[in-house]
């Protein structure tokens, strides 16, 4: 990856070498924010023990810029921009949608969000396979049935009435985070507008014509959430929303 890179940044400069005038900005979705992060982190290394030429060419620009749009976790600590007046220019800004289960998509979580989603919601009752390791000790199986059997799950009961039942009340423990966000995390949330919202759409419609309000947070902040919308992390909703906040700012608004 370091070769190729290094390799198109000479050939831009050689075509205009005007462009040592020009900032470079590193920037991609998902997969590609990941790897974004990691090259801006290998071009503003302070380490002098690494030489690399990819350091070298991006030396050429005027400023080094990262921006990712939700990204994976990828590296066992924070990857923050250096401590360097060098570097009190560059920007290293990480876009998350609230709601975006890939921006914290390291392998523990993505295990509990699946069993998560396999999971009955709490107050209903449902059929459940005993082969679920997890229901084991909580499933009976009585009558020397096979044990492929079926039985009501009793983790989650049905209330006997809608008046008097009291509403279950259920706890999902969030695993261990072993991997860390990169860049300053800037948290995108959506908020409705009755008065403007369609109606009869489909989820990805609805959240394109929702407003956005902006957050900065911390990796820390991230480690005790549970996210699970697919919706939230399509690029498109991305765009959208940058464009809402682009939009905001040309017009003064907050």
């Amino acid at each position: 990856m370091i070769s190729p890179v290094a390799t198109r940044l000479r050939e831009l400069i050689a075509e205009n070498p005007y462009r040592c005038n020009y900032s470079l900005l590193i920037t991609g979705h998902s997969a590609g924010g990941a790897v974004a992060a990691l090259l801006y982190s290998h071009i503003v290394s302070m380490s002098r023990e690494v030489n690399s030429e990819l350091k070298d060419v991006a030396g050429f620009f005027k400023r080094v810029h990262c921006v990712t749009f939700g990204a994976p976790p990828v590296s066992i600590l924070p990857l923050l921009k250096p401590d360097d007046p060098k570097l009190k220019g560059s920007l290293f800004f990480s876009f998350v949608n609230e709601g975006d289960p890939i921006t914290r998509a390291d392998k523990p979580y993505v295990r509990s969000l699946l069993e998560l989603y396999s999971t009955p919601a709490p107050g209903q009752s449902c059929l459940t396979s005993l082969t679920h390791p997890k229901l084991q000790p909580f499933i009976s199986n009585s009558g020397g049935k096979s044990s492929s059997s079926l039985t009501i799950n009793r983790l989650r009961p049905a209330p006997k009435t809608a008046e008097s039942a009291t509403p279950p009340v259920a706890i999902w423990p969030v695993p261990v985070a072993t991997l860390s966000n990169a860049g300053r995390i800037v948290l995108l949330r959506g908020v409705q507008n009755p008065e403007t919202r369609p109606k009869k759409k489909k989820q990805i419609f609805e959240r394109m014509d929702e407003g956005v309000v902006v957050q900065m947070i911390s990796d820390q902040l991230l480690r005790n959430v549970v996210w699970g919308d697919p919706v939230c992390h399509m690029m498109k909703l991305y765009a959208r929303r940058i464009d809402v906040l682009a939009m905001n700012a040309v017009k003064g608004r907050s």
